[in-house]
């Protein structure tokens, strides 16, 4: 396993290849990707390198560049801030590593810095608007943007839900939630399923979203939010991303957001019933992400019992819980 250190080497040799003269790495952290800050000597202009370490199936070099081409295409047409690629001295969105470190290419990336702040709060209601709004355009961007050849990137479906939902029944396996408890949550997917299928995707509510904009993949500048980390961006419903964003959002605040978000993109009459549909799938989603990591297995199966009561059973019921 390599090192910070290890992983500066790398980020080094990899700026090498790019038309950029920069002072000093900042190490950001480790999760699916290594991550940096590259500083220059203009406080104003700085990037961000990543070195995609994921084992997973989407990262292989067409998908890292179809996230980019998307990010290329919202640079281009829009006034969005987004973070903007930088294509290397040969013109390619992905740098290829090759180093004694690894006995495989690595591969990196780097994209203009965006500055704002995480607001580590509840976003107040004037906040909330502008993210609806953000996300809005995003969407709408996507019902008119046409995918070139060969974008490549994950699909937010019926198989997508039953791959988290096995691999959050590792807990079950591992004896830290009961088996009579998870059933709540195998019967949810089932029915949340079947909403899938019957949900014909269309240009008007399916295409490609961020999948992931909660309050750390969103920074403040000016009272303006902006989005960063699209790295599980993929093909999806719009409410999908939508439900992905309430699931840190006061139920007030969900109310405002659909009510700014609807004033340019037109919802279902039904969307409650599938944003409640995709609320919980988000959960399950998240929770099956936490759940590879050892050091959270213990605190998931402590919180699973009140998400249970709270949000499952009442879903199996019919009972409303989203706006409440």
């Amino acid at each position: 396993m390599l090192s910070e250190e290890d992983y500066a080497k790398v980020a080094k040799e990899a700026l090498h290849q790019y038309p950029i003269y920069w002072e000093k790495l900042l190490y950001l952290g480790k999760s699916d990707n290594v991550t940096f800050q590259v500083q220059t000597n203009d406080d104003h202009q700085k990037f961000l390198i990543k070195i995609h370490i994921s084992t997973i199936s989407i990262q292989s070099k067409g998908n890292i560049a179809s996230e980019l081409i998307w990010l290329d295409a919202l640079v281009k047409d829009t006034n969005l801030v987004v973070p903007a690629p930088v294509r290397n001295l040969q013109g390619d969105l992905v740098t290829e590593i090759s180093t004694d470190l690894s006995e495989n290419t690595i591969m990196a990336t780097i994209h203009h810095w965006i500055h704002g702040s995480v607001l580590q709060r509840e976003p107040t209601s004037n906040e909330t608007e502008n993210l609806a709004l953000l996300m809005a355009a995003l969407h709408k961007h996507s019902m008119q943007w046409n995918a070139p050849e060969g974008f490549n990137r994950p699909i937010y479906n019926s198989d997508h839900l039953y791959s988290s939902l096995n691999q959050l029944k590792r807990l079950v396996n591992l004896e830290l939630i009961p088996s009579e408890v998870f059933v709540h949550v195998e019967e949810s997917a089932h029915k949340i399923a079947n909403v899938i299928q019957n949900y014909k995707p269309l240009p008007s509510n399916w295409g490609v979203i961020h999948s992931d904009l909660h309050e750390s993949n969103y920074v403040f500048y000016d009272d303006t939010p902006q989005p960063i980390d699209f790295s599980n961006c993929g093909y999806g419903f719009y409410l999908f991303d939508m439900a992905e964003t309430f699931l840190h959002l006061s139920s007030d605040n969900r109310k405002v957001f659909i009510s700014s978000y609807s004033k340019v993109n037109q919802l279902e009459e039904n969307y409650v019933e599938l944003l409640e549909a995709f609320f919980i799938w988000s959960i399950i989603r998240t929770f099956a992400f936490h759940s590879l990591n050892p050091n959270e297995q213990q605190s998931l199966a402590a919180s699973f019992p009140s998400v249970i009561e709270n949000y499952f059973r009442k879903y199996l019921k019919g009972e409303k819980f989203l706006l409440n």
